[in-house]
């Protein structure tokens, strides 16, 4: 482990990079279209960018990447590491209000911005005050207090990255918050190294592989995609949303050998009727994340890549991108329901917490420590009712429901806040979306209480399926549930809507039920 002890060097993010570098020099790292940079261009490039960002008053702290899956956003993240700072990902197709919330909340003192977020540079500027902008595609090449230009660095220029020995944050990632602001999950750099320590010996990744890069840098899941394939030496190729959704063209034009993927996604292109089994020989691994699998879309994605080795993990953004991992096994494996979370990785300790708050519950509420961990929200004040002291040691409470199997795995049930009120009834919608799931093994489920003129509402969507024979699935539903838990109206939606990083967007889903109504 990575992990280190109060007088030990913590290996920082940018280190895994170099890793990749020293093993494969001249192999590609970075792909977008048709340009690509080596591993030793992009060192140079992230270098000269990183000296840039050492042109203000002082040594940059906060560094906002403001750029939508550019050279700007990989090397600028890069850059960022390399100048000793933490970096922060903006999505440009963001609302300016939201960037500007970030911005301010994160204090930058920089931004490295590419041409799609050019046009939200002035009103994050107003917000953080950065004292460099960094433009490499735009005449913004300038310290903003000064407003004067400053010459693109010669990119030969060697300077060497910042490895001091602190463990400070190596990015910030911000979350929904139930205020309905942003929540700061600063990650130190011992957080992340001690996940791609637990996770890579899980992989055979190295220099051959390429990896499709699918997500937002805003989304964690898209930090396992950068940094397991940096650290592999692998080809890191990127993918936009389209492509994704278009696997056949895109994974066998690019051979693609490592894909991951939320669930939402690959339902997606299964409704699409886009793969063929077999369509896929040359995919090596596939990695779920992000959201409950169910057991159909694994095998599903089994017979398209027959050659592939399937892992579902599981983790929110405040344990570091995942902290357990299941392996699937269709001779094995269950062939409904939802895949199992698996074990948690190495050096984690995992407790269930029941709702009487006992600690030795095979179900209940999954709260993990350990060097995966994150110390604390951004604000403070985002840290009440999230962790729990016991044993000697800070716990972090998912807000996720586990069952603890024979064998020592998790089975995710849902989550434990997802609870309402109908007609006095306590209902877990987790419980009635796996009663939906379990009626129609075919399709997915999402459950919501909206009002109603009599109260809330219980309503459920049945996703994913073409044409569900909703009249047949509301009788298997009387038979897998209590009359108060049955959803007053059952509703069809064969092509789910999305959010950015490829789930299901509940909330779009939310108001859509909310307008039935």
């Amino acid at each position: 482990m990575t992990t280190a002890g109060p007088d030990t060097p913590v290996k920082r993010l940018h280190h895994w990079f170099l890793d990749g570098l020293a093993r494969n020099p001249h192999g590609t790292a970075l792909r977008l279209n048709d340009r690509r940079w080596t591993y030793d261009e992009a060192d140079r490039t992230a270098r000269s960018w990183a000296a840039a960002l050492h042109t203000g008053p002082r040594p940059p702290r906060r560094v906002g990447i403001l750029a939508a899956k550019s050279e700007e956003s990989y090397l600028g993240f890069l850059a960022a590491l390399y100048a000793g700072a933490t970096a922060v990902p903006l999505n440009p197709e963001y609302p300016v209000a939201r960037n500007q919330e970030i911005a301010a909340a994160a204090a930058l003192d920089a931004l490295v911005v590419d041409p799609a977020g050019a046009a939200q540079l002035d009103a994050l500027a107003a917000a953080a005050h950065p004292a460099v902008v960094l433009a490499p595609r735009h005449d913004r090449w300038a310290p903003a207090a000064a407003g004067t230009p400053v010459r693109v660095p010669d990119p030969a220029a060697d300077h060497p990255p910042a490895t001091g020995p602190d463990d400070g944050p190596a990015y910030i990632l911000f979350t929904s918050g139930s205020t309905g602001r942003p929540k700061g999950v600063p990650i130190r750099h011992g957080n992340i190294s001690a996940f791609l320590d637990a996770t890579l010996p899980r992989f055979d990744f190295g220099p051959d592989d390429t990896f499709g890069q699918v997500y937002e840098l805003t989304f964690d899941l898209s930090m396992f995609e950068v940094w397991a394939a940096w650290a592999s030496g692998a080809c890191l190729t990127v993918l936009n949303r389209l492509q994704a959704l278009n696997p056949r063209r895109y994974l066998r034009d690019h051979r693609i050998t490592v894909w991951t993927s939320t669930p939402s996604l690959v339902a997606a292109v299964r409704t699409r009727d886009l793969l063929r089994p077999g369509d896929l020989p040359g995919l090596r691994h596939t990695v779920f994340c992000g959201e409950p699998l169910p057991a159909e879309s694994a095998a599903y994605w089994c017979t398209v890549a027959p050659h592939t080795v399937l892992d579902n993990l599981y983790g929110p953004t405040e344990l570091t991108v995942a902290c357990t991992g299941h392996r699937w096994d269709p001779a094995t494996d269950a062939p409904t329901g939802t895949v199992p979370i698996g074990r948690l990785h190495p050096g984690l300790r995992g407790l269930l917490l029941d709702e009487d708050g006992r600690t030795d519950a095979t179900t209940g509420e999954l709260c993990v420590t350990g060097p995966q961990m994150f110390d604390g929200y951004l604000d403070p004040a985002n840290d009440a009712g999230r962790f729990l002291d016991h044993d000697g040691h800070r716990w972090y409470r998912t807000g996720d429901r586990v069952r603890r199997t024979a064998d020592g795995g998790l089975v995710h049930l849902g989550r434990s806040d997802g609870q309402v009120k109908i007609q006095g009834y306590r209902i877990e919608l987790s419980e009635v979306e796996r009663a939906v799931r379990t009626a129609a093994p075919q399709s997915d489920a999402a459950a919501f209480a909206v009002p109603g003129p009599a109260g809330p509402v219980l309503v459920a969507f049945v996703l994913g399926e073409d044409t569900p024979d909703l009249t047949a699935l509301a009788k298997r539903l009387a038979e897998l549930l209590p009359p108060y838990m049955l959803p007053k109206h059952l509703w069809a939606r064969p092509d789910p809507p999305l959010n950015p990083n490829g789930k299901t967007d509940r909330l779009r889903l939310r108001a859509e039920a909310a307008d039935r109504i």
